[in-house]
């Protein structure tokens, strides 16, 4: 089937991140690194090199081979990938729908998304105006003020009903709101609430919130983006509270005002602002605070060193392995050896040094089909399992809807039971459709064989017409009943094969009719050939 390119590249991007962040997660584990500073300064480094990675790495382009013609002259075959898919019976949802259908639910989810952020946005300025702010005779005030002088930050405080934990945003004007029973909580606590806030706005915190916000609108998708954006988040927060620990030197205090806002499930989560504490974030927060965390130098620069080549590495792999792909280029002399250069002018093409381009496929990867005239037996398949109608073995199979449409009872049929075929007839067929199919009763013209208990899986095919004295052949992965299509003839003694257009007729499980295009006795390929369409011919090689 022919893939996309774009959602080649999509899918390859997405393999290669996953290869990266796992690398990445493991080591931090491995090495037990704990220090926030150098969490947030990996973690961030770690999603800029993700989102580079497509301009990194090199990518690999379909270039122009040069093969040897029988009269010694010299023509152009483009290497272009083979599709090695023997031909199938069974018609699957083809890779170009599954990719579109994949985009549009990505396209959604970023449309979504974006409209969600926007409404916090919104969200946030009216809770700014709705907010009000302390009043003048308020005894949080010196405290307020206080910190402001210890973080060296400006910031307006305001309260609001609407909020039930710290939340800061704001960037020109940065605006710290606090819920309505801010005031009413000890002194200490308000010091550590507000010390937190203000370095937030020391570090311009609500800015990067932003930059990770748009990067979960527009990698929603990805799960170890998302991850790692939680990283940078809790790493960020970590690293505040160390801070705040260092300012205030209350580490108890602290910790007692991360518990007076703990769950922190806030009525206003959508909003694009962090709020003071993530119930997720407590566990470890409160871990790294309660338990020093300290490295020696060595130590570190130990770890770094290990953490840098291996992500490199793994990075070597991921792109090795899962690499992204460029359109082809045309052909150019430049690109040719230099011994090859006096063979071809210098404003040379390949019009002007061949007749035509030609793709090369190999022999062994193509499925050959010769072209028939006779009777051509319309069967209809389905999977089903063995059951006992009143007390006698039967097979009950499940048939698509528009196939069901010509399977009439007293139709001749047969049960694969994947040990042998076993004869029958159709009993019954229901008129309900479930799920898109209609199941199909088949009983048994011979008992089946002893060790054939019913729950068996087996496989059932219904004869439902039969064509008579018409031109068919086996069916192509490609094939569609009563539609144009386009088939490669093979021509030259199996050296070539051409391309025609075809008109289909009735098809069957196996076969499909022939209305026009081609004749008894040609010889077709029935392997997908669509990724050479718009080539008139194509070269097979032994």
């Amino acid at each position: 089937m022919n893939v996309p390119l774009w959602f080649s590249n999509l899918t390859f991007w997405w393999a290669q991140v996953a290869v990266l962040v796992l690398a990445a997660a493991l080591l931090v584990q491995l090495l037990r690194l704990r220090q926030p500073r150098i969490l947030l300064a990996h973690w961030r480094a770690l999603i800029f090199i993700c989102l580079l990675l497509p301009v990194l790495q090199p990518w690999h382009h379909v270039y122009v081979r040069l093969l040897a013609s029988p009269d010694s002259g010299v023509s152009f075959f483009p290497a272009i990938p083979v599709a090695a898919h023997a031909a199938s019976h069974w018609h699957f949802p083809d890779l170009l729908l599954i990719a579109e259908i994949l985009a549009a639910i990505i396209l959604f989810g970023i449309v979504a998304r974006l409209a969600i952020f926007s409404f916090g946005l919104l969200k946030l300025r009216q809770l700014r105006r709705t907010s009000a702010p302390f009043p003048i005779e308020n005894e949080s005030l010196p405290v307020l003020d206080q910190m402001r002088s210890l973080v060296s930050a400006r910031a307006e405080f305001r309260l609001s009903a609407e909020v039930d934990s710290p939340v800061t945003f704001g960037f020109t004007a940065p605006v710290i709101l606090l819920p309505e029973r801010f005031p009413q909580l000890p002194p200490q606590f308000q010091s550590a609430i507000a010390c937190h806030e203000l370095l937030h706005v020391r570090r311009n915190d609500w800015v990067h919130h932003l930059a990770e916000e748009i990067l979960r609108v527009a990698f929603w998708f990805h799960p170890a983006v998302l991850w790692l954006i939680s990283r940078v988040r809790l790493a960020r927060e970590q690293l505040v509270d160390l801070e705040v620990v260092r300012l205030t030197q209350a580490r108890k205090t602290y910790l007692e005002a991360l518990l007076e806002f703990t769950p922190s499930r806030s009525r206003i989560a959508a909003i694009p602002a962090p709020p003071f504490l993530v119930e997720r974030q407590f566990g470890e927060r409160v871990a790294l605070m309660v338990k020093e965390v300290r490295m020696s130098r060595t130590r570190l620069l130990v770890s770094l060193s290990a953490i840098v080549c291996t992500l490199a590495l793994a990075a070597v792999f991921a792109v090795s392995v899962f690499p992204l792909k460029a359109a082809p280029l045309p052909f150019s002399r430049s690109r040719l050896p230099r011994a090859l250069h006096s063979i071809f002018p210098q404003n040379a093409t390949p019009q002007q040094s061949i007749p035509a381009t030609q793709p090369v496929i190999s022999e062994k990867k193509i499925w050959p089909d010769t072209v028939k005239k006779g009777d051509m037996m319309i069967n209809v398949r389905g999977l089903g399992t063995m059951a006992l109608l009143n007390g006698q073995p039967i097979a009950k199979i499940e048939v698509g809807e528009t196939q069901a449409v010509d399977i009439r009872a007293g139709q001749p049929a047969e049960v694969d039971t994947h040990k042998e075929i076993l004869k029958g007839h159709v009993a019954n067929i229901s008129s309900q459709v479930v799920t898109g199919t209609r199941s199909v009763i088949i009983a048994l013209d011979s008992p089946p064989p002893s060790d054939l208990g019913p729950q068996a899986t087996v496989e059932g095919t219904v004869q439902v017409a039969k064509l008579e004295g018409v031109i068919y052949v086996g069916r192509p992965v490609k094939g569609r009943a009563n539609q144009a299509g386009i088939l490669y003839k093979i021509i030259d003694d199996g050296k070539e094969a051409q391309r025609v257009n075809v008109q289909f007729g009735r098809a069957s499980v196996s076969e499909i009719q022939i209305l026009n295009g081609l004749e008894p006795g040609d010889k077709i390929i029935l392997t997908d050939m669509s990724p050479y369409d718009e080539f008139e011919r194509v070269k097979i090689n032994p």
